[in-house]
């Protein structure tokens, strides 16, 4: 059995929707609950949220939901509001603070050594932590997990904005992101011990602290051994959020029987993958995706109807398969939370108006669904 752990950024904001530092401790007893914790991050504008070890994804979701709810009432206490999205649209990095001082050695190592590319990496992910029993061949299947990540990118996409600037992407958070070196998607790995080396090589070689792994777009976890995707944006939707999570722990049982029962498919190169993940940041879910091992370009739908006939036999019974079968089909007409937010910027043509818009959809775990005719 796959399970499940998610780490979520959250922006903080003050009565105007601009980024603020959070004056509340962070990493207290007060923040550990049953389902996770809440804690810092390298910018003093943000909160990470952080669940438990999760059997599926309602318990995961559940715990998410009671987190957020969590950051909600301690940022409400101060004055302050919580945002979900990859980027914030409006705001300015050189404005922000940072937890760069003595207090927080980590943070401070990263600031002297990426300088402005680690103040300039203002962005909000999600990482979705799959775990795996002892014996599993974890390598093996990170290798062709690498195939759906510019999938699930798509499927969150929610930073088409920079600065108050269209980007003409759904996502540019990686384009912050891609700057820092070792980034990206990674290469394939013969076994998890060549891999393991690598990492204390680079850590002998100081290209990473001791206690520090890489921060590629999947990763073997240095310390928990999980396999943590961290390619997509945040999201506001639980539902999408649902989704993402779904798709990606099936994947990860299905390789697990395909790999068990002596069908291993190829693994594609960083190159191959690179190519989709950039459709899936200009185009979001409008993308035309490049099937290698049909040697074939298709819409997005007929490539999501073979993904999903591939994996929906790892669904618990119809039921569940029914249920996230409609969600996939919801977001596949709906697009990226991109399209939604372009969308509202249109009608209004308020930042103001928009970036409150946002707030209340953290508060209330839901997105507004996409209207026809506002997708480009």
């Amino acid at each position: 059995m796959v399970t499940l752990g998610m780490e979520e950024e959250v922006q903080v904001i003050d009565e105007y929707g601009q980024l603020v530092a959070h004056d509340y401790a962070t990493g207290l007893s007060e923040f550990v609950t049953p389902e996770g914790l809440i804690d810092k991050e390298i910018h003093r504008c943000v909160i990470e949220i952080k669940t438990r070890i999760c059997t599926g994804v309602p318990a995961l979701l559940a715990a998410l939901r009671t987190l957020r709810m969590q950051a909600r009432r301690k940022a409400a206490a101060q004055g302050q509001r919580i945002l979900i999205a990859g980027l914030h649209p409006t705001a300015s990095w050189q404005q922000q603070s940072m937890h760069d001082d003595a207090d927080h050695p980590h943070y401070a190592r990263l600031v002297d050594e990426y300088q402005d590319i680690a103040r300039g990496a203002l962005s909000f992910g999600m990482h979705l932590h799959l775990g795996f029993p002892a014996d599993a061949p974890r390598m093996a299947v990170m290798n062709r997990l690498r195939h759906v990540l510019p999938e699930v990118l798509a499927l969150s996409a929610s930073s088409p904005f920079m600065e108050g600037r269209d980007t003409g992407l759904h996502s540019w958070r990686h384009s912050l992101l891609d700057r820092y070196p070792r980034m990206g998607t990674p290469d394939p790995w013969e076994s998890t011990q060549d891999y393991e080396a690598h990492v204390r090589r680079l850590q002998r070689a100081g290209c990473l602290h001791q206690d520090q792994g890489l921060w590629q777009d999947l990763r073997l976890h240095h310390r928990y051994g999980t396999l943590e995707v961290r390619i997509m944006d945040t999201h506001p939707d639980l539902g999408r959020i649902g989704l993402v999570a779904t798709l990606l722990k099936w994947e990860a049982e299905t390789l697990l029987r395909e790999l068990a029962s002596g069908r291993q498919g190829p693994v594609w190169s960083r190159a191959c993958i690179d190519e989709n993940k950039w459709r899936a940041r200009r185009h979001g879910l409008d993308a035309r995706w490049i099937e290698w091992d049909r040697d074939e370009v298709c819409d997005t739908t007929l490539h999501f109807e073979r993904w999903w006939s591939r994996i929906a036999a790892c669904a618990a019974d119809a039921a569940e398969r029914a249920y996230w079968e409609r969600h996939l089909a919801d977001a596949l007409s709906q697009g990226t939370f991109s399209d939604v937010l372009r969308g509202q910027v249109r009608r209004h043509g308020d930042w103001r108006t928009t970036l409150q818009w946002m707030a209340n959809l953290a508060f209330d775990d839901t997105t507004i669904p996409q209207h026809a005719g506002e997708r480009r």
